[in-house]
């Protein structure tokens, strides 16, 4: 990859080991991702004694918000306030995390989910608000700043972008959306079949539903990353290689969809899943130089 094109990557959970080897790469940069759906996060807060006595000298309200989650479907049920109140605290253990190491030079959400986009979508969506807003602001009692990150787009979310509904809810989530967001990943993961070009025009809905709304969305639009995988381990929703194409023709496939997906322009290109067939290092080497040929420096 050129050098002086920033490459961000991360695993789940915060790693000491991981950061250190994304930093010998001169363009590396550590951001690991954090999930939406209960996790040990749910459990409980994990300061240490003196950071959650400080935080209790100076925030002595936030004691109450010390052990497990309520379980998805109660929180899901609770009133706005108090739904976005634990869903901020949830927020903030993911940056207590960053804070323990101090290795992380931005931080990954996996996801805005399926339910986001639905008739009942809005307690999700004030999850997803929730929990950015703990990332970005942290615990100020903390000393913590603001600290922005790259926001995962589920595919069967996307359509949310083009949705004209006006309310002060949605426009909540999406000034959130903004205020936190380096970086947001549409998951647009193609399969490799017919017309490259064709697929990479129809993956682009959700990137033109954002630039076709009001200043906010067009904002967010300019920060739209397009997001697929290597395309070789097949799992449900993840497209790729489906109908048998040998390698060489599956590359081919993938880079003239990263050079249609380029030209848009978007930010940036990520890819998830580098795991079995995807983890080979004949398939990375030959992802990154199509990466390398469409990406642009900052």
């Amino acid at each position: 990859m050129p050098s002086n094109v920033p490459v961000y990557v991360g695993t789940y959970g915060v790693n000491k080991e991981t950061a250190a080897l994304v930093h010998r790469l001169p363009q590396g940069r550590y951001a690991p991702m954090f999930p939406i759906r209960p996790s040990g996060f749910w459990e409980g807060r994990r300061l240490d004694r003196r950071a959650e006595r400080e935080l209790l000298a100076r925030n002595p309200r936030s004691k109450r918000l010390a052990g497990p989650l309520p379980a998805l479907p109660q929180l899901l049920r609770l009133p706005t306030a108090t739904r976005v109140t634990w869903s901020v605290e949830l927020g903030a253990r993911f940056r207590d995390a960053l804070r323990a190491t101090r290795a992380a030079d931005t931080w990954q959400l996996d996801e805005i989910v399926a339910e986001c986009a639905g008739a009942q979508g809005r307690p999700y969506r004030e999850l997803l608000r929730g929990a950015v807003r703990g990332l970005v602001f942290g615990r100020p009692a903390l000393g913590d700043t603001a600290f922005r990150g790259l926001v995962w787009w589920a595919k069967t979310a996307l359509v949310l972008a083009s949705s004209r509904q006006v309310t002060p809810e949605r426009t909540a989530f999406w000034r959130m959306l903004n205020r936190g967001c380096l970086g947001l990943i549409g998951e647009e993961y193609p399969e490799f079949v017919g017309d490259p070009r064709a697929a990479a025009r129809a993956a682009a809905l959700g990137h033109e539903g954002l630039r076709g709304g009001g200043p906010v969305r067009r904002a967010l639009a300019r920060k739209y990353i397009c997001g697929l995988t290597p395309g070789f381990h097949l799992a449900p929703g993840l497209g790729g290689n489906t109908h048998g194409l040998s390698r060489a023709e599956a590359s081919r496939w993938r880079a003239a969809y990263l050079r249609a997906r380029a030209a848009a322009p978007v930010a940036g290109i990520a890819e998830f899943n580098f795991r079995f067939e995807n983890g080979s290092r004949p398939v990375i080497r030959e992802l990154l130089r199509e990466l390398a040929s469409v990406v642009k420096p900052v």
